[in-house]
């Protein structure tokens, strides 16, 4: 709905524009016109201030459908507008007759708009009546929110006797809503009495949900209550958001009363975050008592971090007492790891020194994580090379290695490429997941020259198939040309299976052909295993010619077996038929046929 008001607001504010700018010039005099159009002459858009009064309906038409070829969507919308606004100013009775004969579009909906509205203000019955038939998309349907606002601005009594003329529907509900908004800011009561009292149950949620939301403004508690007492679905979780932010802002205390109270469920849990944050900013202490009110599980966790990230900010010493002095376990590690996070934010130092004071090992080891990744996000060399300096036996050395140049190679890819040389062997795996994907996406060519450079055979390989990793996942047909280029190997046949899996996600036709295009040897096989394996789920009669294609016997035989016990579970006579023909063993047929 909102989307359909801005695209209406926005065509509406263009022709008024328009028709202003048209007719301004004109003001201090009378309106300067053409002479006359001869009938076989058109006017061009450029005179149109002038021509469009003195012109033939034949011509104007003519320009408007003129106007309706323009490919441009803005320009189109923009042009026919012009031209309608000008148009209709000087005989509306023409105008609707062209509109009511166009197809339902974009621009009939802003011709449309322009109508109803402007015979909305002189004439309210012909304009509803006029838009029982003209009005028919959800978009154009907002229009009569935009007639109600107009009329029950004026007088609410008489918008209320213009909602028989409304169809039911979202139109009803649409005007409904503008007039209970109005309504609402004049006299609340007599809004609520009538609401209550509307026949249809979705049409009383809706007057019912729009003036519980204006009372939220002013009396947020009564809101509530009336909530739970005349609304439910998404009607009622809708006014309960809105009532319980406006309660939490004034008085977080009486809000948080009302959310422990609540039923599980989105709204609670959305309102919960909003007032952990709100009394941690009065007193946290207040806020952590609270929050034992609530279920236990991910929803009093998810609050304490809310409180954990005001208190931390206001007090971090405070807030890191109570995480230390929470019982050891997942929620103490949780908590530690979203503190520390907070703190490393500001003061890394003091973040560790609180970390290495923590008696659980798996809190600390939590926290250790948190704050490299915190470090990181404002000086990632510095985090790096504090992670690098962790005892070599300490669990999380490798993770925030990783963790920490992870966001160093999106600011200086070229210095955190030339530290992973810097790292002993075995924390390099760990370097080489946070560093290759992004190397490879800023230039395949300067990731292959980095990865190949590398010194040890392991690493060097390890590295390079992350490098086709994240190429086959980008462009699989220039990383399979690159794959062929390599020698016969045991690596050139793991990079080719990687990249034939990421292209057969996203083309699987192309993976297939280019695979038959590959020479019989071991690269071929890798190819054919790997199309195998992943048409077996889909087409395992396919499935099972691209295993029986393949040259090696026990790489043959474990992918065919695989294939065909698909095939024997979806049809399995063809399968039969098929395995009385084949050469295999007779216990490897007489396994199959068992199962």
């Amino acid at each position: 709905m909102l989307i359909g008001a801005v695209l209406l607001a926005l065509a509406l504010m263009a022709a008024v524009w328009i028709r202003g700018n048209n007719f301004r010039k004109d003001k201090s005099g009378p309106v300067v016109r053409t002479s006359g159009l001869a009938p076989s002459t058109t006017p061009t858009s450029a005179g149109l201030t002038s021509a469009v009064p003195a012109a033939s309906n034949t011509d104007v038409t003519t320009l408007l459908d003129r106007a309706l070829t323009e490919q441009d969507p803005v320009r189109r919308s923009m042009e026919f507008g012009r031209i309608f606004a000008v148009w209709f100013e000087a005989d509306p009775e023409a105008a609707l007759a062209y509109v009511q004969k166009m197809s339902h579009g974009t621009e009939y909906t802003q011709a449309t708009s322009l109508i109803l509205e402007s015979f909305g203000k002189s004439d309210p019955k012909r304009a509803l009546t006029l838009a029982r038939d003209m009005v028919t998309t959800h978009e154009q349907r907002f229009i009569y929110n935009t007639l109600f606002d107009q009329f029950s601005r004026n007088d609410i009594q008489s918008a209320l006797s213009y909602l028989e003329l409304v169809p039911a529907g979202e139109s009803r509900e649409n005007a409904l809503r503008a007039l209970a908004t109005n309504w609402a800011d004049k006299d609340m009561d007599s809004t609520l009495s009538w609401a209550e009292h509307l026949g249809d149950a979705t049409e009383r949620a809706a007057a019912l949900e729009t003036a519980l939301a204006s009372l939220a403004g002013t009396d947020p508690h009564r809101s509530l209550d009336l909530a739970q007492q005349f609304l439910s679905g998404e009607a009622l979780n809708r006014t309960l958001l809105t009532g319980l932010k406006k309660l939490t802002t004034r008085d977080p205390q009486t809000a948080s009363q009302v959310v422990s109270q609540l039923s599980a469920g989105p709204v609670q849990t959305s309102a919960a975050l909003d007032v952990a944050r709100a009394l941690a900013t009065q007193q946290p202490e207040s806020a952590i008592s609270w929050l034992k009110t609530l279920p236990v599980g991910e929803l009093q966790q998810q609050a304490l971090n809310n409180v954990l990230d005001v208190w931390g900010s206001k007090n971090p010493e405070d807030a890191g007492k109570y995480v230390a002095q929470m019982p050891k376990g997942a929620d103490q590690d949780a908590a530690a790891a979203h503190l520390a996070h907070t703190l490393a934010a500001t003061d890394p130092a003091a973040a560790i020194h609180w970390a290495q004071t923590l008696e659980s090992d798996s809190a600390q080891e939590a926290a250790l994580v948190n704050i490299a990744s915190g470090w990181a996000r404002k000086d990632p060399a510095a985090a790096t090379q504090w992670a690098e300096n962790l005892p070599t036996d300490s669990p999380v050395r490798g993770k925030t290695i990783q963790d920490t140049l992870s966001y160093w190679v999106l600011e200086d890819p070229k210095a955190a490429g030339s530290f992973v040389n810097t790292l002993p062997e075995t924390d390099q795996p760990h370097a080489i997941k946070a560093v290759a994907p992004v190397l490879t996406q800023n230039s395949v060519a300067d990731a292959l020259t980095w990865a190949q450079a590398l010194p040890s055979d392991d690493i060097r390989e390890l590295a390079l198939q992350e490098v086709v990793t994240r190429w086959a996942d980008n462009h699989p047909t220039e990383a399979a040309t690159w794959a062929l280029t390599e020698p016969e190997s045991a690596t050139r046949v793991d990079h080719v299976r990687t990249i034939v899996a990421a292209w057969m996600a996203e083309n699987a036709d192309q993976a297939v052909s280019w695979a038959q295009t590959l020479p019989a040897g071991p690269t071929r096989d890798g190819a054919a295993d790997l199309i195998s394996a992943q048409l077996t789920a889909r087409n395992p009669e396919l499935a099972v010619d691209w295993a029986a294609s393949i040259e090696r016997p026990e790489l043959r035989d474990a992918s065919l077996e695989k294939a065909l016990t698909a095939w024997l579970q979806t049809n399995r006579s063809a399968a039969q038929t098929w395995l009385a023909k084949a050469n295999l063993s007779s216990a490897t047929k007489t396994r199959l046929l068992g199962q």
